[in-house]
């Protein structure tokens, strides 16, 4: 893209006229007009505070590391990593898909979709290394020149996806990553300055609450507000999901069993009031799986392999229940299920096939035999 139209992308991007623009930089609002026509070029003087003002790089705003990465390759590449990640024992998934994803960042340097995975993948992988968890197999303890190795490759790429990206998201996922990172390797002070640069609930003035009254009156209509309240509900379960499996993972660990059970026994009665509106419940069971993995794991870990079978066959049942659910509503096709549910619904219930949870469900009982007693799970597996 030309220097002009970088202007103009990155001036909307934050939202603010020309007027505004000009404000900043102390120059006519016909100048700025005059160079994202084209008809004038910024003075060499006035381009680094004009990519301040804009608060892009100066490589940026002249077109260098455009969005051009080949995202049909990265979703390709991904999926290939998370089978990966999610067969046999979960440390050396995790290793293997980290090694898996190095290769083709090695193989596609511009491809930003793919580096950000990769330094996901090493957060993931960190909670595996010098773990002081006896139920998690410490990665690399015998090659810690690797493993550093692969931290700064992480950090490295995460830098490139956050400087170079015009693409939040991802740099956010990087920022996330980085995170989880520096807080399994107790850098704590680099990890918070990752979260600040996080974006945050808290100050509730977020987009969400604002898009759906201007895609109205861009022309949308009615349906098209639907749509964005539609989606803003899914990003909100998500967020909320996504808290409560995290608390009940930790919690699992470390608390008593009765507050384990009331977090995961609260948090799936959360999930069980969304996932009542067909839209949302794709954006739920992924979670609502996990969550109920954590209920069984801790009532494994505390010898009660028939509270964890009843869990388990309950699990069972709305799993099928949903596989019921998609296949029904797929059979309407790609794009009526796109228009009523949203595109990432269709992608989950696309794959969301029996031998494709059959292999889920295999991983997930490899990680619960790895957290409990032998003795009790050879119960739980006879019950089940």
């Amino acid at each position: 893209m030309s220097l002009g139209n970088n202007i103009k992308k990155y001036r909307r991007q934050l939202g603010i006229t020309q007027e505004e623009l000009a404000g900043i930089l102390c120059i006519t609002s016909q100048a700025v007009s005059k160079w994202e026509s084209e008809a004038g070029m910024p003075d060499i003087t006035q381009i680094v505070p004009l990519a301040k003002a804009l608060n892009v790089t100066t490589d940026a705003l002249f077109g260098f590391g455009e969005e051009r990465y080949d995202r049909e390759l990265a979703e390709s590449v991904i999926f290939e990593a998370n089978t990966i990640r999610d067969t046999g024992d979960p440390a050396e998934g995790a290793l293997a898909a980290a090694e898996y994803l190095d290769a083709k960042c090695e193989e596609n340097i511009f491809n930003y979709g793919i580096m950000s995975r990769y330094v996901q993948s090493i957060a993931h992988m960190s909670r595996f290394v010098n773990s002081n968890n006896v139920y998690y197999k410490g990665l690399l303890e015998d090659d810690q020149k690797k493993w550093r190795h692969m931290v700064k490759s992480a950090e490295n790429r995460a830098m490139q996806v956050i400087r170079y990206s015009n693409e939040k998201e991802l740099a956010d996922s990087c920022h996330y990553a980085l995170a989880w990172l520096y807080w399994h390797t107790s850098e704590f002070d680099k990890g918070r300055a990752h979260i600040d640069a996080l974006p945050s609930i808290k100050s509730n003035m977020l987009q969400e609450t604002l898009l759906p009254y201007y895609v109205y009156s861009s022309g949308a209509g009615m349906e098209g507000w639907k749509a964005q309240v539609r989606d803003n509900y899914q990003n909100f379960i998500r967020a909320i999901n996504k808290q409560i499996v995290y608390s009940a993972e930790s919690m699992m660990w470390t608390c008593p069993l009765e507050e384990v059970e009331e977090i995961c026994r609260w948090g799936l009665a959360v999930m069980e009031s969304f996932m009542a509106d067909p839209k949302m419940r794709a954006y739920c069971q992924g979670f609502y799986r996990d969550t109920s993995k954590f209920l069984i794991a801790a009532y494994l870990r505390n010898g009660d392999a028939e509270k964890a079978a009843a869990e388990w066959e309950r699990l069972g049942l709305k799993i099928d229940e949903y596989l019921s659910f998609c296949d029904k509503t797929c059979e309407q096709g790609r794009e009526a299920v796109v228009r009523e549910y949203g595109e990432h619904a269709w992608d989950n219930m696309s794959k969301y096939k029996e031998d494709w949870i059959k292999g889920k469900l295999e991983f997930m009982s490899g990680q619960l035999k790895s957290w409990c007693d032998e003795k009790v799970f050879a119960e739980f597996t006879r019950l089940i």
